[in-house]
């Protein structure tokens, strides 16, 4: 009994360090589905053993693991970490883009709820006199993909909106909702990425509002020289930010 109740204390560590462990690196999903998978062995070494405490156990981790993985894949708008996890977790066939360089005013309208929030929850004043860079991505396929697996929200279009003190970054999923990530230029870095499978992505690293630590997203754009001039002149901002 001593061994069976020592052998569970040390799953549910595991368990748990696991789970802080993935959360804090951004795989959000796959902390609590940890508990789920400690409950698998929970169960099975009680079923084998005939110990109804065990099987009990490992039921209870099951469900706890799966409904929590549930509820945040349902309800949650998700924060920057998990937003990151679940980007880095996909696998799939390059998606068409569309990259156009805009006015605030011309951001496609979906945006607009989710800047407004943002603006009221971080009291970032006129956004829309202070804006003097914006890139607008839209995918082309509405958000479908065509093969591979994608562990989160699908975007379907996707904003940067630099000001002289500010970097916003814009998202809209298929289902509607948006998270908007907001970092102060002065400590941003700018870095341009071309995939061997035709995608370029500018990584955007800021110490992001809300965030404990400084991480990146990955912006995308198309081939398009649109893409190029919004880089460039995004690394002039960064440099006058620097300076100033």
């Amino acid at each position: 009994m001593g061994w069976t109740i020592g052998w569970i204390s040390l799953v549910f560590s595991l368990s748990t360090a696991l789970s802080v462990i993935l959360s804090i690196r951004g795989v959000t999903l796959l902390g609590p589905a940890s508990f789920a998978a400690a409950g698998s062995g929970v169960l099975a070494s009680g079923m084998e053993r005939g110990e109804t405490t065990l099987t009990l156990i490992g039921v209870v981790f099951i469900a706890a693991g799966l409904s929590s993985v549930f509820l945040m894949m349902r309800f949650a708008r998700l924060p920057l970490h998990g937003l990151l996890g679940a980007r880095l977790l996909t696998r799939r066939e390059p998606r068409e883009r569309r990259t156009r360089l805009c006015r605030f005013t011309d951001l496609d309208q979906r945006f607009l709820p989710l800047l407004e929030e943002t603006v009221h929850k971080y009291s970032l004043g006129e956004l829309r006199s202070a804006t003097r860079l914006c890139c607008e991505t839209r995918y082309a396929d509405n958000g479908a993909l065509r093969s591979g697996t994608y562990a989160g929200p699908v975007p379907v279009i996707e904003a940067c909106i630099l000001t002289e003190k500010l970097v916003i970054i814009a998202i809209m999923y298929t289902e509607g909702a948006g998270v908007a990530l907001v970092g102060r230029l002065q400590q941003t870095v700018l870095s341009q990425v071309s995939h061997s499978e035709g995608e370029h992505e500018a990584y955007v690293r800021s110490a992001w509002l809300d965030s404990t630590e400084a991480s990146s997203y990955p912006f995308p754009l198309d081939d398009g020289p649109a893409g190029e001039e919004f880089v460039a002149e995004f690394r002039a901002m960064l440099s006058a930010a620097r300076h100033t």
